[in-house]
């Protein structure tokens, strides 16, 4: 299997957790700019929940949604694509959306050139993305620990630390007057603690990610194992918290 393959076969097992997030919660700094009858582009639309609240925004207007492994998202014209390339003419859209894509990306820069190009005069253009510096997690040992330095690995090539940057890439891709801000997601309930760390340990036992593992003699399966089973036993600890930040910014097209 190739990385890329690996890789989207990774993101469907996210699917279910990115399903909970919402244009509400996620778009929230974004929404305000939003007005009836803009044409709006979602860059990695996902399963759609935050999409569908972005086209209700907007609406009567259109929404596309553009991802490299799509599905159907009612009302929204979804298009098979990569955002390095997109299929789209110069100018087409009035605003422009994507949460958590540039961190999956070599060339983030790049990409938000390509969404510059389709984006009309006066667009605007809102970025949310994640920056893995900022994360709190307690209480934490060393197995813990080296689940994260196995993630960073894993995310080679890509932008984990993108969050800080999101200004400063949209005013070097061509847009204008960006505005930067940030919030801190967190896991701080029984059943919110309970749930990350089962989904945390699923990640260290699911097939395609035990192969890369071990097979780029990162990590053996008795230790992916014990990884997994100490983000169980946190997940059960009275007290165990978690929080990182999420960062965002929105700017202009000239």
């Amino acid at each position: 299997m190739t990385q890329q393959a690996a890789h989207n076969e990774l993101m469907r097992h996210h699917r279910p957790l990115h399903a909970e997030r919402t244009a509400e919660f996620q778009a929230a700094f974004f929404l305000p700019h939003l007005r009836p009858g803009m044409a709006l582009l979602d860059l990695g639309c996902g399963p759609g929940s935050i999409t569908t609240g972005l086209a209700a925004a907007v609406a009567p207007g259109p929404t596309t949604g553009v991802d490299n492994d799509p599905v159907e998202i009612d009302g929204v014209e979804v298009t098979s694509a990569d955002v390095m390339s997109l299929p789209f003419p110069d100018a087409s859209f009035d605003a422009i959306f994507a949460s958590a894509v540039l961190q999956h990306l070599s060339d983030p820069l790049g990409a938000l050139r390509e969404a510059r190009r389709v984006a009309r005069p006066g667009a605007v253009i809102g970025i949310v993305d994640v920056d893995w510096s900022g994360e709190l997690v307690y209480p934490t040992n060393p197995l813990l620990t080296r689940s994260r330095e196995l993630a960073l690995q894993l995310r080679e090539g890509t932008n984990p630390f993108v969050g800080r940057q999101l200004r400063h890439l949209l005013l070097e891709a061509g847009f204008r007057d960006a505005q930067g801000s940030a919030r801190a997601i967190y896991r701080g309930t029984p059943e919110e603690v309970r749930g990350f760390g089962a989904f945390t340990a699923s990640l260290f036992s699911y097939p395609s990610t035990v192969e890369r593992f071990v097979t780029n003699g990162w990590a053996t399966a008795e230790e992916l194992e014990e990884i997994g089973q100490a983000w169980i036993a946190w997940g059960e600890v009275p007290g165990a918290f978690l929080a990182r930040y999420w960062c965002e910014a929105v700017a202009w097209a000239p």
